[in-house]
């Protein structure tokens, strides 16, 4: 399934890629303004982020781990080239 899933991404256009997130940013903007109204709302959905960042605090930091390793191959690689 996870297969599936990498070759989506990899078939798909980066510029459909950013107008999907362009969207979902849209989308998510304006409900949290929608919810900004309600202050029970508002707080339940930073209860629940926090509950779900709790829960996958190990695979967020690996991934931010992750990334700032690519980030200094990246840069590594610009000042070798240089």
């Amino acid at each position: 399934m996870q297969d599936q899933k990498e070759n989506s991404d990899i078939d798909r256009h980066p510029l459909i890629t950013i107008g999907i997130l362009t969207l979902g940013t849209q989308i998510g903007s304006a409900l949290i303004q929608k919810m900004a109204k309600h202050p029970a709302a508002l707080f339940t959905m930073g209860v629940t982020a926090g509950v779900y960042s709790y829960k996958n605090r190990k695979a967020i930091l690996n991934e931010a781990q992750h990334l700032g390793n690519q980030g200094r191959e990246i840069f590594s690689k610009n000042s070798d080239a240089e």
